[in-house]
């Protein structure tokens, strides 16, 4: 039996009792009217208990016959049932006369008294727990699912990340790139600096005829050439090396060919399936930055100018 049912169970233990020993305290208003109540329903149930009675008795009486027995099982189905839901009534009018008659000093339902309300508290504390263990169960779950959705489109931890980088900041790494004063290097990878190149390509056709001159074998030639131009862009790989992200710019550190490109220009970063296009002020066309992990690149650029714009 749980506590709450134990305390229940001993409320309508002092609610009985109260009700035998009415004559010997005051109930509330609200205690008086519960006590009619209760009074209304004891009668209907001490109506049907003499019912049952008398129908026990008219068959130890000899009753015969078929139907007779039937009706007779009939109605004492009925009576059952109707007292069965009487008592239901009941309980729950017990254990509400006596929890609102404190005033009862009765030495009989002292100790039940003291007893429910020990187990009313002690059932409230659980409940209080059992309630907190579930939010905070739902809160976990839904911390995992999140957490796993964001690793199943991201590939890694990003709420981890997140929460990391907004407790503690950023790790210094180690990185070929020359800091400045106050620059500290937060994410390091190995990258290629690639831009889009663009190649103008005339196409068209020539029109008109051409005649031998004497017996010289030299072919004159009377025509014009029509035609027009198609320009064709492609990206381009320039060099290979370490894309490097600080506090205070992006860097390219290549083998022949380096980048570097203040925060406070950065104009619009697009993220690609294997790259990271990096759009900046009096720049047309991006530099496109090839690696392994663009959306975490993305993700760690994304912080730092949040972090630049406090």
């Amino acid at each position: 039996m749980s506590l709450r049912a134990l305390a229940e169970e001993l409320w309508v233990q002092v609610g009985k009792t109260l009700i035998t020993k009415a004559d010997q305290w005051s109930p509330s208003p609200r205690g008086a009217e519960l006590l009619q109540q209760a009074g209304a329903l004891r009668k209907k149930v001490a109506a049907d208990d003499s019912e049952l009675e008398s129908i026990q008795a008219a068959e130890h009486g000899g009753i015969s016959g078929l139907a007779g027995k039937l009706g007779t099982w009939n109605e004492r189905r009925k009576l059952s049932n109707e007292r069965t839901h009487l008592e239901a009534q009941l309980q729950p009018l017990w254990s509400q006369i006596a929890r609102q008659s404190p005033q009862a000093n009765l030495p009989e339902i002292d100790s039940i008294r003291d007893q429910a309300i020990a187990a009313d508290a002690q059932a409230q504390d659980l409940e209080l727990h059992a309630a907190s263990a579930s939010v905070a169960a739902a809160t976990a779950n839904e911390e995992v699912k999140r957490r796993t959705d964001a690793v199943h489109e991201l590939g890694f931890d990003a709420p981890y990340l997140a929460a990391y980088l907004k407790t503690f900041g950023p790790q210094d790494v180690q990185s070929p790139l020359i800091l400045k004063r106050g620059e500290h290097a937060c994410w390091i990878a190995p990258a290629t600096l690639a831009r889009r190149q663009t190649r103008t390509q005339w196409v068209g056709g020539s029109q008109g005829f051409s005649f031998p001159i004497g017996h010289t074998g030299i072919r004159y030639r009377i025509g014009s050439y029509h035609g027009h131009p198609i320009e064709q862009q492609s990206l381009t790989n320039l060099d290979t090396g370490k894309l490097v992200a600080t506090n205070q710019r992006i860097a390219f550190i290549g083998q022949a060919k380096s980048t570097s490109i203040p925060i406070a220009k950065l104009l619009h970063i697009e993220c690609y399936s294997d790259a990271v296009a990096v759009f900046i002020e009096g720049r047309e066309n991006p530099d496109f930055y090839l690696t392994a992990q663009p959306k975490y690149a993305v993700f760690m650029i994304n912080w730092l100018l949040s972090q630049a714009a406090k």
